[in-house]
């Protein structure tokens, strides 16, 4: 039934990039962790917690999927929760974890399972590696970077032991060698528009520009909800449904408007998900980051929010559009234009020392104290004798009476 759906969105985002045409609500929700994610063996960190890995399969659109990876140690899957893709400067994304953004892409992209087992031994010398170790070391890697974190350097053996697998260590410190001496930049989302967010925004003037960013070679088709009188235009003021990378366009309400919000979206058809794009959950929703580390071919979508408040009476008007994105925003007056500052928080510093909490779903079962082993097997024999030595007292007095 779900994949049936999924086929339907898909074809309605399809045709809606096609003629220009406003997309269903369906088409903006297609990526969603997939049920037939692999386990990968458990990791020792360095602080002595222990957590578990697994290399998940994210369905990014009809019949799409590719392999990702956990971005936040610290952060639990919701697997009903529904992902788009995001910029590493998101507020989603890990703290601080924007400047790593570009070794996360190159352990995405040179490890497993975009790499494969045989040609990963040969390059990181660790012949005996299994797909679970793999998995392992290069989660390990990506939370390197991501969360600051180390595997511990003690080494068990071919299972694990007391500490890491040696294969497990051995392709982790290959990736992470790489990766630290790569200049590869953040992969940046297959779309999005820019500003993030319009605050404020005086509806007796053109709302925008807003600012088609894409990697997909077909048109990016846009539209816009909340505002049914509102229309989105070029800046002479012509209606426009389908734009290209690089293309502005803005919002224009009737003058009359009152205050409101609404949100505008664009959507491709044809956007290439590649190693080391990031992934966050829908509409801010809290849920486990995730790093792709395979290729796909997918449609995407992206959103900006906007809202809108007549200017009162006597008071001075706002400039008809936000300041170009290449100059610098002034401080801003009482009477500033709409501010188009995404809302983010500020990412804490890299030499942060707070200490990393690894989320519930990646804690490892508690195994069972050895003492309440010996101890529930003393129960069980001392009840085993009491059992034996009432039923030789029954026997006994059985005889006497006979």
């Amino acid at each position: 039934m779900f994949r049936h759906v999924r086929r339907a969105a898909a074809a309605a985002l399809a045709l809606a990039v096609a003629t220009g045409a406003p997309a269903p609500a369906a088409a903006e929700d297609l990526s969603r962790v997939a049920p037939d994610s692999t386990p990968g063996a458990t990791v020792l960190l360095a602080g002595g917690e222990a957590a578990e890995t697994t290399l998940y399969r994210l369905a990014v659109g009809e019949g799409a999927e590719v392999a990702a990876y956990c971005a936040d140690v610290s952060t639990s899957v919701r697997p009903e929760a529904a992902y788009v893709e995001a910029a590493w400067s998101d507020p989603l994304a890990p703290a601080g974890a924007a400047d790593s953004a570009g070794a996360v892409g190159w352990i995405a992209a040179h490890s497993y399972p975009n790499v494969d087992l045989a040609d990963l031994r040969a390059e990181s010398g660790a012949r005996a590696l299994t797909e679970a170790q793999a998995i392992a070391g290069t989660q390990a890697a990506i939370w390197h970077f991501t969360n600051g974190l180390a595997l511990e350097s003690g080494r068990g053996g071919r299972g694990g032991g007391a500490g890491n697998a040696v294969p497990t260590v051995r392709l982790y410190e290959h990736l992470v060698a790489g990766a630290a001496e790569t200049e590869r930049p953040a992969p940046e989302p297959g779309l999005r528009v820019t500003p993030e967010r319009v605050k404020r925004a005086d509806p007796a003037e053109p709302i925008g520009p807003l600012t088609v960013h894409t990697s997909a070679l077909g048109p990016v088709s846009v539209w816009v909800r909340g505002a049914p009188e509102g229309r989105l235009t070029d800046a002479d003021g012509d209606a426009v449904a389908r734009l290209g990378d690089g293309d502005r366009f803005y919002l224009r309400l009737p003058t009359d408007a009152g205050a409101g919000v609404a949100t505008v979206y664009a959507g491709v058809a044809d956007s290439v998900v590649a190693p080391g794009r990031l992934f966050v959950g829908r509409d801010g929703v809290s849920t486990q980051p995730l790093v792709a580390a395979g290729s796909a071919m997918a449609g995407a979508t992206a959103s900006v929010k906007v809202d809108w408040a007549p200017a009162e009476p006597g008071a001075p008007s706002a400039p008809a559009s936000p300041a170009p994105e290449a100059e610098p925003a002034a401080p801003a007056p009482s009477s500033a234009p709409p501010s188009t500052a995404p809302e983010r928080t500020e990412p804490s510093p890299s030499g942060s020392t707070d200490p990393m909490v690894v989320a519930e779903d990646r804690r490892p079962p508690e195994r069972l104290a050895s003492t309440g082993t010996w101890l529930g097997t003393i129960v069980i024999v001392g009840l085993a004798l009491v059992a034996v030595g009432a039923a030789a007292l029954y026997l006994g007095r059985r005889r006497r009476d006979l």
